[in-house]
């Protein structure tokens, strides 16, 4: 049985017009059933911006005062703009993606092949790999940071040993320097010791007394000889 053309017109007619319509006043059951839960809320004071994907509507003591919302054939033109932008937008990154790991891994291999970077310091190595990592993510460099760590521990274990090697150096040196010095003690008192003796068995001893002492010395009478019948004095006795 074929349906009548009329009536086949008429049925979106009726479509449209049995489904709810957003004006002011409706309540905010009727927005919910019709546009269903709200992406967000602004709070106004005395009213309520009620925010969707089509635009906002203003609520105030519970219904409807104001509708700011894209008709349907303008909002999916928006919606196809949107998705338009969206995928400019993923095509743009996957290119940036794919020139940063191209970059990355060229540096990678650059640094990997130079001495001169193979002979920095370890702590200077896990520095720059891990300003790598940050700057190129989709490049792997956790090996490079795990080595470099691993080295890096090996020199903090050496310069321990090292440390240690020198304390050990700088007491040694001291206790050479005090026996050094015991020796030369022991030295001299060896030779002062050997003078002593050598004072004892050939020397002389004198002894000086620092109190003054007087005597009285007494000497022999004057020898007189007599000559022809004169007395003669030996001169030394004349003087006294």
């Amino acid at each position: 049985m074929k349906t009548p053309l009329l009536i086949t017109l008429a049925l979106p007619c009726l479509l449209l017009a049995s489904e709810p319509v957003i004006k002011i006043g409706s309540s905010e059951a009727e927005v919910l059933e019709t546009l269903g839960k709200p992406v967000g809320n602004v709070q106004l004071r005395d009213r309520v911006l009620w925010l969707y994907p089509q635009g906002e509507l203003t609520i105030e003591d519970g219904s409807v005062t104001a509708i700011d919302l894209m008709a349907d054939e303008e909002f999916a033109q928006h919606q196809a703009l949107l998705e338009e932008e969206r995928a400019a937008w993923q095509k743009q990154q996957a290119a940036l993606k794919a020139e940063r790991i191209s970059e990355g891994e060229a540096v990678k291999r650059d640094k990997l092949n130079s001495s001169s970077f193979a002979a920095l310091p370890a702590k200077d190595r896990i520095d720059y790999w891990r300003t790598f990592q940050a700057r190129y993510p989709e490049v792997d460099a956790s090996d490079e940071i795990g080595a470099s760590l691993a080295s890096y521990q090996s020199e903090i274990k050496e310069l321990e040993s090292h440390e240690r090697i020198a304390a050990l150096e700088a007491r040694l040196a001291e206790a050479e320097k005090e026996t050094a010095a015991a020796r030369l003690e022991a030295e001299k008192l060896r030779k002062e010791a050997e003078a002593l003796r050598a004072q004892k068995n050939y020397g002389l001893r004198y002894y000086t007394d620092p109190t003054p002492v007087y005597r009285n010395y007494y000497y022999r009478p004057p020898r007189v000889i007599i000559h022809d019948g004169k007395v003669s004095v030996p001169p030394y006795y004349k003087q006294h």
